[in-house]
């Protein structure tokens, strides 16, 4: 096993130690830390401005740290409400984020946040899909500089629109898609091969990302 494949083994076994609620004690967090410090030199991806196809992939989110260490407290599965998700442009109604994609595709430069919710009890589920476009600027080769522009809620198969306004408690007849005005993030791409991605992002986050071999849920990748 080579120095790069045991550090992310390492990495990916620190990231599984999570607490039963999802949170990480001080010496884990650390640790996760330590290991993609270790890992970053080692990105067989040192400009992906030069190799977005390679970067083009749906991502799963195994860790994700919401910003610096003081408010990086919530697991990637916690309750929170839609209007914090969605930029405030959804109501202030409550759900439960499981799962965080992210979809990158070069083709319309598409840069989504796909975040898998569910009413808090968990008895019905939705897509919330955070529209991006990317750039990557010349003289920042790792920097995914994105344009967030619409929120769209997406129902289940065999759930109608009406219906998931029920189900998530916003007003009939309600805008299930709606433009936002674009708040300009950046997310730079520190590490990626043909399985990981660590980003560290604008606001003091950081994530690591698991690339998925499964459909796109906002785009294709055909």
């Amino acid at each position: 096993m080579s120095q790069t494949e045991m550090i992310k083994a390492q990495l990916r076994e620190a990231i599984d130690s999570c607490q039963p609620d999802g949170t990480y004690d001080d010496a884990t967090f650390e640790r996760i830390h330590a290991l993609v410090k270790q890992l970053v030199p080692l990105t067989p991806t040192p400009r992906p401005l030069d190799a977005q196809q390679f970067v083009e992939a749906p991502w799963g989110s195994h860790f994700a740290q919401f910003g610096p260490r003081h408010t990086a407290g919530k697991p990637i599965r916690h309750e929170t409400s839609m209007k914090l998700q969605s930029f405030n442009t959804f109501p202030d109604v409550p759900i439960k984020v499981h799962e965080i994609d992210q979809e990158i595709r070069v083709e319309g430069h598409h840069y989504n946040n796909v975040v898998s919710i569910t009413t808090p009890d968990g008895a019905h589920q939705a897509t919330l899909i955070v529209w991006g476009r990317y750039s990557i600027p010349e003289d920042n080769p790792q920097r995914y500089s994105v344009e967030f522009f619409a929120v769209e809620l997406v129902a289940p198969e065999g759930v109608s629109a009406d219906e998931l306004r029920a189900q998530f408690g916003l007003e009939p007849g309600s805008d299930l898609r709606r433009e936002l005005k674009p708040p300009t993030l950046h997310s730079d791409v520190v590490y990626c091969d043909d399985d990981m991605r660590i980003n560290f992002g604008s606001m003091g986050g950081v994530y690591v990302m698991n690339r998925k071999h499964t459909p796109g849920k906002s785009v294709d990748f055909a």
